[in-house]
């Protein structure tokens, strides 16, 4: 099954740049959870610090949003802490990505498999009863177990 896919020429790039792509997404996607893990650490310390804009409640919502929704991080030339909306939108867009990939990945590693046995089951001798759903459903749990633990 693995070398249907990685070792044909036909299947290298999905198999090898797929994966990559696939390999450099979760590698994001757990620095922006870094990212996310560090905001929450500013953000909780900003409300627990509230009192301390009892006196001044425009400069606390100042520093609120800028710690949700600004895009000065951005703006300033990536230089300092980045809101909440600038890791947490590309993040999202980035986890949509990854799992609709993930899946045509294991769509392709599927494909890969369906046509490297398919010529050998048309040379059987003996009548095998089932033979093509077998195949079919083999190279379907191989897919899925891919494209799911990946994910995960």
């Amino acid at each position: 099954m693995i070398k249907s896919f990685y070792r044909s020429k036909e299947w290298m790039m999905w198999a090898y740049g797929g994966g990559f792509a696939l390999i450099v997404s979760l590698w994001l996607q757990v620095q922006m959870s870094v990212a996310i893990n560090t905001w929450y650490g500013k953000f909780y310390d900003l409300l627990q610090n509230a009192k301390d804009y009892h006196d001044k409640p425009q400069e606390g919502i100042t520093e609120l949003y800028e710690q949700l929704v600004s895009l000065q991080y951005i703006l300033s030339g990536f230089e300092g802490l980045p809101s909440f909306a600038v890791i947490a939108f590309p993040y999202i867009a980035l986890a949509i990505f990854t799992g609709w990939f993930t899946r045509i990945y294991g769509l392709r590693w599927r494909e890969a498999i369906t046509f490297n046995y398919i010529p050998q089951w048309q040379v059987v001798d003996q009548e095998i009863e089932g033979a093509s759903q077998r195949i079919q459903e083999d190279c379907n749990r191989w897919a899925r177990l891919i494209s799911l633990g990946s994910i995960n």
